[in-house]
């Protein structure tokens, strides 16, 4: 076999392993026993769990764009946006039941998601507000296994594990033509607010994460399609879950969504 060759065997190898370990709620085993990536090579493995899932017959809809904030970067110790991928099997509406043990220290982030009514083109980005891609905003609170094993923590590990994604659950979404200045953003856990986040943040954030994403995935052949949900990065904190809980998110004018744990 050629060098080339038995790289991409080696990575079909680490895949096969990151979605057992994925699949048995023990994330990141090989980062574990100490396997160190770059931000090219963590996403190089990303694509290649992506097959597999999409082997066994999942879909892609969509994209996550994490590390957006400060708070989060420093809470990961990552310096930049990482992306990960959305996948039809781990999409949930408002008001689900999900199983607490179904998850590996499961942690929350509540945020604004947005569906594309078309492929960002430049000129979207030129204007503040909500960029003419975006056909609707909808609340979402993202799922996560905050497992990282390396220390420090390193983005290559991050992006492996799919930006530690596992699911998102979804309010109803809401027409772009709804905002009308004010939006504001708050996270309830048994009712207690627990975060918060108001105005130009959120609608910013929904801006520069599109920009950043069309332009990180260019640089791999791929490209934001209409139709495609992305979330758009969290302002809170990554939120842990240590017991059987609601977790509520509201985000006036785009509404609510709900799920219990």
């Amino acid at each position: 076999m050629t060098n080339e060759q038995n790289e991409s065997a080696q990575y079909t190898r680490w895949a096969e392993q990151q979605l057992l370990d994925y699949d048995n709620r023990c994330p990141g085993s090989l980062f574990a026993d100490g396997l160190s990536l770059t931000v090219a090579e963590g996403y190089r493995l990303q694509r290649a769990v992506t097959k597999l899932r999409i082997d066994r017959g999942d879909r892609i809809v969509g994209y996550k764009v994490g590390c957006t904030s400060p708070t989060i970067r420093a809470q990961l110790g990552i310096k930049h946006c990482v992306t990960g991928r959305l996948y039809q099997s781990e999409q949930y509406v408002s008001g689900v039941s999900l199983k607490y043990g179904n998850y590996s220290n499961l942690a929350i982030e509540g945020e604004l998601a947005v569906i594309l009514r078309r492929n960002p083109k430049p000129t979207d980005f030129t204007q503040p507000g909500i960029p003419e891609c975006v056909s609707c905003i909808m609340p979402v609170i993202e799922i996560h296994n905050h497992v990282m094993h390396g220390t420090p923590a390193s983005a290559g590990e991050l992006i492996a594990n799919n930006a530690i994604h596992a699911g998102f659950v979804a309010g109803d979404a809401t027409q772009s033509s709804a905002w009308n200045g004010k939006s504001e953003l708050s996270i309830m856990i048994d009712d207690d607010c627990v975060a918060t986040c108001k105005e130009s943040q959120l609608i910013e954030t929904i801006r520069t994460s599109l920009q950043w994403l069309q332009t990180s995935l260019a640089k791999t052949g791929d490209r934001l399609q209409k139709g495609q949900i992305i979330l758009t990065g969290s302002i809170p904190a990554l939120i842990p879950i240590k017991h059987a809980c609601t977790v509520e998110v509201n985000a006036p004018p785009f509404g609510k969504v709900k799920a219990f744990f």
